[in-house]
């Protein structure tokens, strides 16, 4: 496995991750707004590398 694949792989455990988090958090609250935070970046960097990859 190559850097690229292999960071795919860490970077869909960390998205996986906090979706988790997200899913057992109460809608509206201040603590899941603030979880949705980095959602966006991680999830446009994961299909991005996904993209390049072709997975």
């Amino acid at each position: 496995m190559d850097y690229r694949h292999h960071r795919l792989a860490v970077l869909r455990r960390q998205l996986a991750q906090l979706t988790a988090q997200i899913c057992a958090t109460p809608v509206g609250s201040p603590e899941r707004d603030a979880l949705l935070i980095p959602m966006e970046p991680l999830m446009d960097t994961v299909l991005a590398l996904a993209d390049e990859l072709h997975c």
